[in-house]
């Protein structure tokens, strides 16, 4: 498990490892002030070359930022699952944008993590 604290930018970010994906889980607010922890998280997770859930749960403001990462990590990632972002700002945003069809979207990790492949894909 890796955790990137930005004290005072108002947004935390967990990183950890399930045998079969990585798990990024956001609390608090995306924005400008934290862009490069954000866009570094999700290029860390790329990294790992496993699918990818992002927990929502904690989230009280996702920004344009953090969409375009969202749809940059499901265009090159063999599995992206977002866990709740039903509610709040950024489900607005997911659906004034029309992208909320385009995530597959669960409530819960067990079962966000059972949407995914058992191995990933090689490259």
């Amino acid at each position: 498990m890796q955790e990137r604290r930005l004290d005072g930018l108002l947004v935390r970010i967990t990183e950890y490892t399930r045998p079969h994906a990585c798990v990024l889980a956001l609390l608090g607010s995306t924005g400008a002030w934290n862009t490069p922890a954000l866009e570094q998280a999700f290029h860390d997770a790329a990294a790992t070359e496993r699918p990818l859930v992002v927990d929502l749960t904690g989230l009280d403001i996702g920004d344009e930022v953090l969409l375009g990462a969202l749809i940059q990590a499901h265009a090159s990632l063999d599995g992206l699952v977002l866990i709740n972002p039903a509610t709040g700002s950024f489900a607005r945003r997911l659906h004034r944008t029309g992208l909320e069809e385009l995530f597959n979207t669960q409530n819960t990790l067990p079962l966000a993590l059972a949407q995914l492949p058992d191995q990933p894909n090689p490259r």
